[in-house]
């Protein structure tokens, strides 16, 4: 199935989300130019542009993220540049010993792991991001397998690391048990993802093919209390809980209504919480 998404709706779409924002802190001028600013995206003047469109289909895991092999560690990812930064100040805390990088795509945490001085498995189920990953970080051991059923013994990870990987799981509680069973008592564990108020206003896994075609990846929705229940079951005990924010950067990433609607992009985007980091320590 696939969706004709057009310029139209995604710049309504970012000015609601700055009126809204903005209803009991902003200003009268700032709502009134938003106002304005719809009027004219709804207006004949420039009737063309906004028209602007492209099908947009949903794809599974394995089809999505073998298209997004390609393009995946490209620049422009909001939500990656707000979470890497602070899953890489996670690794960097941690002793060094042996770790699991479970769906490790193209090995973006696999790299900093071994740079750690880390002896690195990344588990990946996709094997196109699986050739990038051993193109790009050949000191890691990377094996084909779920986050369901993870390759690996019990207990045998100092470190575990599951980054933007469990929106595309229906369920956390069986991912989230295997994380916990393959790290040892006292073993730290590194989740990140989506966080639940980005999802909620629409955010997806969306992304653009070498070809220049874009798709999403198919993704659920977690809560707070989804994880919370995933963690208690499955032994892990809660260290902290941090929540990036969207700063000028990622705010300009979001293309093309950084282009189109600055104004309006800044408003909706600006402090929004766009990632969810879970650092967790096994207590089995």
């Amino acid at each position: 199935m696939a969706r004709h998404v057009r310029l139209r709706e995604f710049l309504i779409g970012v000015e609601g989300l700055a009126l809204l924002r903005g209803l009991f802190t902003g200003t009268d001028e700032a709502a009134q130019r938003r106002v304005d600013e719809v009027r004219r995206i709804v207006g004949e003047a420039e009737a063309d542009t906004f028209a602007l469109g492209a099908d947009v289909p949903e794809l599974d895991v394995a089809d999505g993220y073998a298209r997004w092999s390609t393009t995946y560690d490209g620049p422009g990812n909001p939500l990656i540049s707000a979470e890497q930064p602070v899953v890489w100040a996670l690794i960097d805390e941690a002793p060094t010993g042996r770790a699991l990088d479970a769906a490790c795509g193209t090995g973006r945490h696999t790299r900093r792991l071994v740079e750690r001085g880390h002896a690195v498995i990344g588990v990946d189920a996709t094997p196109e991001m699986l050739a990038r990953a051993r193109e790009a970080v050949p000191d890691a051991d990377f094996r084909h397998g779920d986050l369901s059923d993870l390759p690996l013994e019990d207990a045998s990870a100092d470190l575990v690391v599951c980054a933007l990987a469990l929106e595309h799981v229906e369920e956390l509680a069986r991912p989230v048990m295997e994380l916990a069973r393959v790290a040892r008592p006292g073993g730290r564990v590194i989740i990140s993802d989506i966080h639940p108020v980005l999802r909620a206003l629409g955010g997806a896994a969306f992304f653009r093919g070498s070809d220049g075609s874009s798709a999403y990846i198919r993704g659920h929705p977690h809560s707070h209390a989804d994880y919370l229940d995933a963690f208690g079951a499955a032994g892990l005990v809660l260290r902290r809980c941090i929540e990036p924010r969207f700063a000028s950067a990622e705010v300009e990433m979001q293309q093309p209504a950084a282009a189109f609607a600055p104004e309006a992009t800044e408003a909706a985007y600006l402090g929004l919480p766009g990632a969810l980091v879970w650092d967790l320590v096994s207590e089995r």
